[in-house]
């Protein structure tokens, strides 16, 4: 699905962010990426996003370069990107309106998908309702809660059907409880969104309880540059009470010494 080859990124003049780095990501796994502040965790998922590009080598997801936004990757931000002035039913529905008046060009959109606005409608419909915020479609985001403005955020992006889906801190500001609930929710949305198990993901995030609860698989960067990939497999990932077993304390600790071994490695 994702695949990187010999990448190197920089900022300007500065030192690296990533130097003839290389990293595959198969169709349908899922993936946390964890690592010390600027070790460049953003970085990368904005290079898959195709909101940047890399000074060499090359990103290619679903054996085509990424020159710019592709339309069956989903972006999921921190601070959710929701419009202020539109309630949640305009906000979930905004990328399908540019999809219907772009076309099926396949830039905007994929190429030969047709959407009217019956399946618009529907499709919304159905992730407002599945995400517990159907009650709320006439709200604006300054009446909801940090939970409800992300899970609008969610809506919004699952709409669109997307075979990759990225997500950066998606829930790093919210209240533990809530954001727990949006880890298990996650997991729940990711095997129903992937029509046979095809949905990939991609999250970034800093905190390692939640590298070691969301990725079956976990990318630990180091100090730039990165050059090699440290990857730990997780495999018990989103599995019934994984949270309070054994095995998932074992793998926070793992996650966290290899943290410390990655940083120390790159300095």
């Amino acid at each position: 699905m994702i695949d990187v080859r010999n990448l190197t990124f920089t900022f300007g003049r500065k030192q690296p962010i990533f130097e003839s780095f290389s990293w595959r990501v198969g169709a349908g796994e899922s993936w946390a990426v964890i690592g010390a502040s600027g070790c460049g965790k953003t970085t990368l998922l904005y290079l898959l996003a195709g909101l940047l590009r890399p000074a060499s080598g090359s990103v290619r997801i679903a054996g085509s370069a990424v020159e710019r936004p592709r339309p069956g990757t989903g972006l999921i931000l921190q601070d959710h990107g929701l419009l202020p002035w539109a309630p949640v039913w305009k906000n979930a529905i905004l990328g399908l309106t540019i999809r219907q008046f772009y076309g099926p060009d396949g830039l905007h959109a994929p190429a030969g998908e047709t959407i009217d606005r019956e399946e618009a409608k529907r499709r919304v419909e159905y992730w407002l309702e599945r995400l517990g915020i159907a009650h709320l479609a006439s709200s604006y985001p300054s009446q909801l809660s940090g939970g409800q403005r992300q899970r609008t955020a969610i809506a919004r992006t699952l709409a669109l059907k997307p075979d990759l889906l990225l997500m950066d801190e998606p829930f790093s500001a919210l209240d533990a409880p809530t954001r727990e609930d949006l880890q298990e929710l996650s997991h729940e949305l990711r095997r129903e969104a992937g029509s046979g198990g095809d949905l990939t993901t991609v999250v970034v995030t800093h905190n390692i309880e939640e590298a070691a609860f969301l990725g079956e698989k976990i990318l630990v960067l180091g100090h730039p540059p990165n050059r090699t990939p440290r990857i730990l497999d997780n495999p018990g990932a989103g599995a019934a009470g994984y949270r309070g077993s054994e095995a998932y304390q074992t793998r926070v600790e793992q996650v966290r010494s290899a943290i410390g071994e990655v940083h120390e490695a790159t300095l």
